[in-house]
């Protein structure tokens, strides 16, 4: 019994040290830049014709670009705070207002709105076109690859985009899941993806995700389970509202890190 306590006690002091350890890089990394972050809205077009309102986060027309996709029935205003501190990572950011969305953070899902109006379709195929016209106008401006980073059901159609799309370098999915079913089966589709990947979600949400990106070779795959909480779904898990958000951030910088 006073074996197991003490093999208890070291793990806890263990976890103790990498949390504290976690704070001090997180604390290093989003002080330690100067950046001056310029936002601006901006639109550009789908291949139907639809006009896409998205937020632009420039640092530097040197620095690869991450494109932000929101929880469907969000906006582009879901990634407000997020965008800022992913700029710190030495990257530009791209929030765009896809049309399967709604409004968050006080911000009005424009392309959503313009889409309702105008009755366009709101299927995986007119989602992916959203993304590639992004991508695409990205590729006006920047010789880098982009990193898709998306929520939810966006989340997962971000992965199936990187596996098809070279000018993807990376994509990370927070709380991806089988949202196109029957129509199209997410965990077949990405089995060929060999770019780095970043999946996560809440604690309950792991088995799930897990399955999904069995597909997956370990070598390009980073599966993150929350360890000091329950965790949070999709991007509320990096909210600045969210106490424990500290270990999605850091193993996210580490993520990024291993991108340089």
């Amino acid at each position: 019994m006073q074996k197991q306590s003490r093999h208890s006690e070291l793990r806890s002091v263990s976890r103790r040290v990498v949390f504290f350890a976690c704070i001090i890089l997180l604390s290093v990394v989003f002080s330690s830049s100067n950046n001056v972050i310029r936002v601006k809205t901006i639109t550009f077009s789908s291949a139907d014709s639809l006009e896409i309102t998205a937020d632009e986060y420039i640092v530097s027309p040197d620095y690869p670009y991450i494109l932000l996709f929101h929880e469907q029935g969000s906006s582009r205003g879901e990634y407000h705070t997020i965008a800022r501190r992913l700029c710190k990572l030495d990257y530009n950011c791209l929030a765009v207002d896809l049309r399967n969305g709604g409004n968050n953070s006080r911000v009005s899902n424009e392309t959503a709105r313009r889409c309702r109006t105008s009755r366009c379709p709101t299927d995986i195929d007119a989602l992916g076109r959203d993304v590639a016209a992004a991508i695409n106008y990205i590729q006006g401006k920047s010789e880098h690859p982009v990193v898709l980073f998306g929520t939810g059901a966006n989340g997962s159609l971000g992965l199936k985009v990187a596996t098809e799309n070279e000018h993807v370098r990376a994509a990370v999915a927070l709380s991806p899941g089988e949202y196109f079913m029957p129509t199209l089966k997410i965990q077949d589709t990405i089995s060929d993806l060999k770019k780095p990947v970043f999946i996560t979600g809440s604690k309950n949400e792991i088995p799930y995700v897990t399955e999904l990106a069995s597909g997956l070779e370990e070598d390009y795959l980073t599966l993150f389970e929350p360890k000091e909480s329950e965790g949070k779904r999709g991007s509320e898990s990096l909210s600045e509202n969210y106490k424990d958000n500290t270990e999605y951030w850091v193993a996210l910088i580490l993520f990024f890190r291993d991108l340089m």
